[in-house]
């Protein structure tokens, strides 16, 4: 995995840091690292490709920082955080590790300002009103910001993404923005049964980006399909997923608040 070390580093603490998990609940959360990471390389090789292709997140939604830290310090740098009151929150807990925040939910205007504070990515873009929004502020800050266009690639109600026929206008307009630094597209999956009905979601996003790519309008270099989580993530890399957000498999069950 291109974010994860083999090699295990330690983790500083300090007095204001969170007291440590038990070994023994710790030493499970790497056990379980390490099995996603082997699953991982494992499908993105099925599918033709290297380990290395495939970028490990740990959806980190509603766990606590302790958990977290062991995760960091196992390696595992990359952190999605789905509200921007989680991703302000944890970032004084977790400034000591080395580690890459991204937003992977949904980002009202009003959050802009705390959201560029903390987040290394945006992956949750998916109108024109926002993408301004970022952009001035970024403006103001004299920054850039890695920016993925999230797709509805389900067609679900209940899920952000702009509609994929709507995708091509969008990425058009967001070119025009240069401090946000298009990585490429995101989508939540279809939360089917069986593979064939997950499957759409994926591989409508890989064809969506393959061909925004070949007509010239996603940057030649903008390549990274995020799909995939816990309960679908081989088959999601098996379509094509660059990076996918794995929780519950490393943490367990989410605290339901």
């Amino acid at each position: 995995m291109s974010t994860v070390d083999p090699t295990p580093e330690s983790a500083s603490t300090s007095s204001g840091d969170p007291a440590p998990l038990p070994e023994a609940e710790a030493a499970a959360i790497r056990a379980r690292l390490d099995d996603v990471a082997a699953r991982a390389a494992a499908a993105a090789e099925a599918s033709g490709r290297r380990a290395a292709d495939v970028m490990i997140m740990l959806a980190t939604k509603t766990q606590p920082t302790e958990k977290i830290r062991v995760a960091l310090a196992h390696g595992f740098t990359l952190i999605g955080e789905n509200k921007v009151q989680e991703l302000v929150g944890k970032a004084e807990a977790l400034a000591d590790i080395p580690h890459e925040a991204h937003l992977i939910g949904p980002l009202q205007k009003n959050k802009v300002n705390h959201t560029l504070r903390h987040a290394h990515c945006i992956q949750s873009v998916d109108n024109l009103e926002l993408a301004h929004k970022i952009s001035r502020r970024l403006d103001v800050l004299e920054q850039s910001v890695d920016v993925f266009v999230q797709v509805n690639t389900s067609r679900e109600d209940s899920k952000s993404g702009i509609a994929p026929e709507r995708a091509e206008e969008l990425v058009t307009a967001l070119r025009e923005l240069e401090r946000l630094r298009l990585r490429g597209l995101m989508t939540i999956g279809l939360p089917g049964q069986t593979p064939e009905e997950i499957r759409p979601s994926y591989s409508d996003l890989r064809e969506l980006g393959a061909g925004l790519i070949d007509r010239g309008i996603l940057p030649a270099d903008a390549t990274e399909l995020s799909m995939g989580m816990s309960n679908d993530f081989e088959l999601a890399i098996g379509e094509g997923a660059t990076m996918v957000r794995i929780g519950s498999s490393v943490f367990g069950a989410r605290d339901p608040r």
